[in-house]
């Protein structure tokens, strides 16, 4: 059966415009085109545009055209390491944000943010106090996430607790879904003088990362339809699988 784009655009709830952006980014198989120059959009057309619909809301525009073109090659295997590593790294994000949850319920952040007499620490200290590389830490100051003061003698960078909690923040957000410019917006109207705000934070970050997850279930349930549409006797007789 073959569709016209606006039929596509109807069945996936999405503007004709949105479909001609997915084939210019290269997200599926170009269409066929009529004598007159129409797009005809095939069953294989539908069967890849709901899983590019789903894919992009749950990995993003780049992710979502590797995973297409591996299904187009047949490299499901590929495919499959690719999604397992993208539901690693939420997983890694979910640590991180329920770990900054617990210490700021547990009122726990003085682990953290405590400082010894002179009133700062290295960069060094730092880093191993957040579970972050001094790389990382260095890394955030050069894009603008934290301006640190140095030693005037020895030319050290000083952490006092104010800038722990900014970092403990930058790390949070860090790990979130947000991008570089949301960071930056968040830390300018950011109070780090209370943790509540911070507490606020880190459940929406979990609320986020939560609704992440569904999503790339959703868009892995239309890429095994994808899969199955085009090789039908590919799960059945799966590699390995004794049913």
């Amino acid at each position: 059966m073959n569709y016209r784009p606006i039929d596509i655009a109807k069945k996936l709830n999405i503007s004709t415009s949105l479909l001609r952006h997915y084939e210019k980014y290269g997200l599926f198989p170009k269409p066929d085109r009529s004598a007159s120059g129409y797009r005809i959009y095939t069953e294989t057309s539908l069967h890849f545009l709901k899983a590019v619909r789903t894919c992009t809301l749950a990995y993003g525009y780049q992710m979502t055209k590797e995973m297409t073109a591996l299904v187009e090659k047949r490299k499901y295997i590929q495919l499959f390491w690719l999604i397992n590593d993208a539901q690693f790294k939420l997983h890694q994000q979910k640590h991180i944000t329920e770990q900054t949850l617990a210490l700021l319920h547990e009122e726990e952040s003085h682990v953290i943010t405590h400082m010894p007499k002179k009133g700062w620490i290295s960069i060094g200290e730092a880093a191993e106090r957040l579970s972050v590389t001094e790389t990382t830490i260095r890394h955030w100051s050069k894009e603008g996430l934290i301006q640190i003061p140095r030693d005037v003698e020895s030319n050290y960078r000083q952490f006092d607790e104010q800038a722990l909690r900014r970092l403990l923040i930058i790390r949070l957000i860090r790990s979130s879904i947000w991008s570089l410019d949301t960071v930056r917006e968040i830390l300018n109207t950011f109070n780090a003088d209370t943790p509540a705000e911070l507490i606020k934070l880190a459940e929406q970050s979990l609320q986020a990362l939560n609704k992440g997850l569904e999503r790339q279930f959703i868009a892995q349930n239309y890429l095994y339809q994808l899969i199955t549409f085009l090789t039908p006797e590919y799960f059945i007789d799966f590699p390995g699988m004794e049913f």
